[in-house]
This record gives C-alpha cells, sequence and structure tokens, in this order.
C-alpha cells in the first residue's frame, strides 16, 4: 500500500470515527434533558424552591425538574411536582398546560431519532451498494416500528419509557388503563385533557384536537416520503449523500426553532377566561425574563451541549470526508 492510500485509509478511518461519536452523541441528548425552564417569585422562597419552579424538556416529554428538599425547618418526602406548579400558576394568565405544546413532535421523537442513527450509520459505509442495502432495510423496519406504534392496540407500549411516563403521570393513569391504546389515540387523549383542563370549551378543543390529529396522520405520511425520497436518492443521486449528515448535524438548528415556536404559540393563545387578563407575549427562549411578579428563566440543558457538541463533530466529519473524496478524484 502506497503512502497516498495509506492516507485516504487513515482520513476514512477519522470520518468514520468522527460520524460515530456524533451519533453516540445525539443518542446520549435524546435520554437528556435538553433545555430547562424556572419561574421564581417572593411567594416560592429560595430556601424552599432553591432553583425556583423549574421544568425539564426532553425531546419525548416534560418532566419535573424540582429536587426534594431537606432542612433542619423542611423535610420532604419527595420533591413537589414543578411541572403541575408551574401549569397551576400559567393558567390564571390564560396560558394552557405545558403538555399542550408539541404533542406531534413528542409522539414521533423516537423514529426521526432512529432515523437520524441509520442516515449517520449509512454515511460511514463507503460502498454505494451496501450503503444503500443498510439504509433502505433501516427505513422499512423504522416504518414498520412506526406504522405498529402509531396505528396499532397497544402500541403505545412501542414507545420510549420516558414518553409512556410523562402522558401517564400527567393524566395520572395506571398502566392498566392505556395499555391498549394506540399512540395516536394517545396523543389525542393527552391533547384533549391538556387543552381542557382549566377550561373547558368543548368546541374549541375538538377544533384544536381534530387539527392536532390531521397534522399528526399527515406527519407519519411525510417521514414515510421523505425515507422514501432518501433511499431513491441515494440510488439516482450522488448529491443525496451529503443530506444523511448534513440534517443531522443541524438537530440543534431544528430544536431551538421548534422550541421558539411553541413558545410563541403559548404566548399567543392566551385564554380569555384566564383569571388575570395580560397581552399576548413572547415568553423567554434564551435567557431572563419577566411576566406579572414572576421572574422567568430560561436555558440549554446538558443534553442542548451534547447535541450540539455532535453537531459540530458530524459537521468535521463531513468535512474531512469531503476532503477525503476530493483526493479520491484527483
Amino acid at each position: 500500500m502506497t503512502d497516498g492510500q495509506q492516507q485516504q485509509q487513515k482520513k476514512i478511518l477519522a470520518y468514520r470515527v468522527l460520524t460515530l461519536i456524533g451519533l453516540a452523541l445525539i443518542v446520549m441528548a435524546y435520554f437528556s434533558p435538553i433545555w430547562w425552564v424556572s419561574l421564581s417569585a417572593p411567594q416560592y422562597p429560595e430556601s424552599a424552591f432553591p432553583q425556583g419552579i423549574r421544568i425539564h424538556f426532553h425531546m419525548d416529554g416534560v418532566f419535573n425538574g424540582c429536587k426534594k428538599v431537606e432542612s433542619d425547618e423542611k423535610y420532604e418526602e419527595e420533591a413537589l411536582n414543578c411541572k403541575h406548579e408551574m401549569d397551576a400558576i400559567n393558567h390564571y394568565v390564560g396560558m394552557y398546560p405545558i403538555a399542550a405544546g408539541g404533542p406531534v413532535e413528542r409522539t414521533v421523537s423516537p423514529f426521526l431519532v432512529s432515523l437520524v442513527a441509520a442516515m449517520l450509520i449509512a454515511f460511514s459505509i463507503t460502498q454505494p451498494k451496501v450503503r444503500l442495502g443498510f439504509f433502505a432495510a433501516s427505513c422499512a423496519a423504522i416504518a414498520i416500528w412506526m406504522s405498529m406504534a402509531l396505528y396499532s392496540e397497544g402500541g403505545v407500549m412501542l414507545m420510549s419509557p420516558n414518553y409512556v411516563f410523562d402522558f401517564s403521570s400527567t393524566m395520572d393513569l395506571d398502566p392498566e388503563d392505556y395499555a391498549q391504546w394506540s399512540a395516536l389515540y394517545t396523543l389525542e387523549e393527552s391533547y384533549t385533557e391538556a387543552l381542557g383542563r382549566y377550561f373547558r370549551d368543548t368546541v374549541a378543543i375538538a377544533k384544536r384536537v381534530d387539527l392536532m390529529m390531521m397534522v399528526a396522520h399527515g406527519v407519519y405520511w411525510t417521514i414515510l416520503a421523505g425515507m422514501a425520497v432518501l433511499v431513491v436518492g441515494l440510488w439516482k443521486m450522488r448529491q443525496f449523500y451529503w443530506l444523511l449528515i448534513i440534517v443531522p448535524a443541524m438537530l440543534p438548528v431544528f430544536f431551538v426553532i421548534e422550541y421558539a415556536a411553541w413558545l410563541w404559540w403559548f404566548g399567543h393563545s392566551l385564554h380569555e377566561m384566564a383569571a388575570f387578563s395580560v397581552k399576548p407575549f413572547m415568553p423567554t427562549v434564551f435567557g431572563q425574563g419577566k411576566v406579572a411578579q414572576f421572574s422567568t428563566y430560561s436555558y440549554p440543558h446538558y443534553g442542548y451541549g451534547l447535541m450540539f457538541v455532535g453537531g459540530l463533530v458530524l459537521a468535521l466529519a463531513a468535512l474531512v470526508r469531503r476532503k477525503q473524496m476530493a483526493d479520491d478524484e484527483k
């Protein structure tokens, strides 16, 4: 093997290792809190609520961020459920419960992350036919899993444990209550419960639920169509190869856009039955804000750091691969 060939082999190994490191970071991010939000006010003293009323956003759910407080003056058997507490606070200004945000995104998140994993593994394969075969088989497996989870009886049990815990704890359900639900039926029930928890406007709720279910079905078919386009594109067009890493590398950007969009919806969908009337507003995406007597804090958690670093590593992998392919063509 010549020196040039050895250098090419080293570049191939380097881009593969970088790609797999980026993949590992994204998978770790999926199981980690991505963003945190906290509210503080005089009625929540720092001694009892050292981090305020805090919640953690994951890709597949929103969870309590408050920790148990133990001191000489106070003992808690378990931590306050700050997700419920924040919902109770927000509803006074007409804001819907947290579970009303991103229901479709949370539901399809395991399938999208699995698709990202398949894309990155396929990107690391240098032989076009092997790459195409692996990716097509992976897409078929994801399509079957997604279809069974979303549409089959008991399909919700094929979802992530975090997802199941999120909706079941929010709705106070026992396993036997939802064991036969499909994931889409779960989405419909949890979204209906969230919209109607404080504001009993049945006509408006029904319209919103119908719209969200239509979106969910549309997203399902869009994912299937996207996978088909990628498979055909890899077969017919060389340029599609680069989508396998560009899209995963952009995940940190996609998350912030999605997060900001839902915050806008929460702040501009205030219900008229609110106890206190406030003008529509844009909640703080990043940093500190103020709503009435509450100070708000919104910052990335370590999961977003994992995802962000993963995106940088994938960008570096793409550059190494591009250089290696360019040298191959000389």
